[in-house]
């Protein structure tokens, strides 16, 4: 009995065991089955999305594009600007693939000096911030105009996210 019947005991052990988990990668298949249809759903929700901020976001080589659209929102709002210098482009943490070197998209600053009082500051960031092109307020200084009282020294740094130099893609 020891011999044969507690092996086989052992062996009809090991069976019911190996069937309780085919049977539970099966239940898993099954639900990932089931949800299929949402996950290409989410799938092509979220390929219009990037096709979209494609579309929005402009490329580096059109950074003069968003200077000038910058100094026109600028001026429309009474924004005086005296400097606006875009800097050296930032590589952005937002990578196609952990080891993948190439972003999808970069942070270029661009620094700005202007003169202004405060509503038209309100009024030129709001500007910025509700136009297509992504740009980030980065730093703000404010520091008083002994020449005009109603005018001050603004010092910012805007950043823009731009798609990466097809040069160096």
């Amino acid at each position: 009995y020891g011999y044969v019947v507690n092996p086989l005991f052992q062996a009809v052990a090991q069976v019911n065991q190996a069937v309780r988990g085919a049977r539970d990668q099966l239940r898993e298949i099954e639900r990932a089955l089931t949800q299929e249809p949402q996950l290409r759903q989410q799938h092509r929700q979220m390929e219009q999305q990037v096709d979209h901020l494609r579309d929005v976001i402009l490329a580096e080589e059109e950074l003069p594009v968003v200077i000038e659209r910058l100094t026109t929102v600028a001026g429309q709002t009474g924004v005086k600007l005296q400097l606006i210098t875009p800097q050296r482009p930032l590589v952005s943490a937002t990578e196609t693939k952990p080891s993948s070197s190439a972003p999808l998209c970069t942070e270029i600053p661009i620094q700005l000096d202007a003169l202004t009082g405060f509503h038209q500051l309100g009024a030129f960031l709001s500007r910025v911030e509700q136009g297509e092109q992504p740009i980030q307020l980065r730093s703000l200084r404010i520091s008083e105009n002994p020449k005009l009282l109603r005018r001050h020294v603004v010092k910012m740094t805007l950043v823009a996210y731009m798609m990466p130099s097809r040069k160096a893609a």
